[in-house]
């Protein structure tokens, strides 16, 4: 089977496999000279992932007289992953003062490779990328909404974008837990049935429930199960995301990132008590649980991968041959 068709199937295995790790530079752009947008963006963080090692590489692109677009761009983001991985998850209070500071050390290069990228590209990609700097960096809250102009001006529904747009408006980034559900429940009105954005739902609520969780101070994974529970067992929530839900599942059963939208809804849908909705979604969710992208398998039991196979079985739905 060719890279791309590999690639396609989201294999966190294929980019290493085939050497990009190892200076493949020319491969990788080639992989991301894609029209589709959700291709792009989801090879974009593959090769970002397994990336590190050619940050050098990539970077040496800003001195060359014509840069390429793509090159430059795969460094930013190559860039602001290992900044991540320096500063972790963490909620910003719980990081020390001398891990921030190497955060932003580590980040700050990213700015202008993606800023050439999104100059120079007609897709919202760079621009979309420039989101995430953004919230790393601090970065007035006017200015994101600036970024997220010129993104809707280039393509109101690019998912990947509208999924950073989420957590910008967010309580724990830029925004309120009013902006980020407007925002989330004004896509999703516009969405047509099966498009993937309707995803947003489930995203928003994994949002307002972790931090409310947090507020709750919960400190065992009883605690937070008991809390989810609750958040997701009211009438009102399990609606939105029944409703969604069922619209989400008339689309494609096999785009790029189906199978991590597939345990949002459904992991979100087994809290709501809606066993024969999330029987039909875990259909789509494969035999890999992914590291958050708001699924809540890793908040519901301590062994994330354990649970979402107790609940496949619990809802009679097989795992499916490897």
């Amino acid at each position: 089977m060719v890279l791309s068709k590999l690639l396609g199937r989201s294999d966190d295995q294929v980019v290493r496999r085939h050497g990009l790790t190892h200076g493949d530079v020319a491969s990788g752009l080639a992989l991301l000279s894609v029209d589709d947008p959700q291709l792009r963006a989801m090879r974009l963080h593959l090769l970002s992932k397994e990336g590190t090692a050619l940050l050098g590489t990539l970077e040496a692109g800003m001195d060359q007289p014509d840069p390429e677009p793509d090159l430059l761009m795969w460094a930013g983001v190559t860039r602001i992953r290992a900044a991540w991985a320096i500063r972790s998850g963490r909620w910003a209070k719980d990081v020390g003062h001398d891990r921030f500071e190497r955060f932003r050390e580590t980040l700050a290069p990213a700015f202008e490779p993606l800023a050439y990228a999104a100059r120079m590209s007609l897709t919202p990609t760079a621009l979309d990328q420039l989101q995430w700097f953004g919230l790393g960096s601090g970065m007035a809250r006017e200015e994101l909404d600036h970024l997220w102009e010129r993104i809707v001006a280039l393509d109101p529904r690019h998912h990947a974008s509208l999924e950073s747009r989420l957590q910008v408006l967010s309580r724990k980034w830029s925004g309120s837990e009013e902006q980020m559900f407007a925002f989330a429940r004004e896509v999703v009105r516009e969405a047509p049935a099966g498009d993937r954005s309707l995803v947003l739902v489930p995203q928003a609520h994994y949002e307002k429930a972790l931090y409310w969780i947090r507020e709750q101070e919960a400190e065992t994974v009883g605690e937070t199960r008991d809390l989810l529970t609750i958040h997701y067992t009211e009438t009102a929530v399990t609606a939105e995301i029944v409703a969604a839900a069922d619209r989400w599942l008339e689309g494609d059963p096999d785009y790029p990132l189906v199978a991590r939208d597939a345990h949002a809804f459904g992991s979100a849908l087994a809290l709501c008590f809606e066993d024969e909705r999330a029987a039909a979604v875990l259909e789509r969710a494969g035999t890999v649980v992914p590291h958050g992208q708001g699924n809540l398998w890793g908040h519901m039991a301590r062994n994330p991968a354990a649970e979402y196979a107790r609940t496949r079985r619990r809802l009679g739905v097989p795992l499916p041959a490897v």
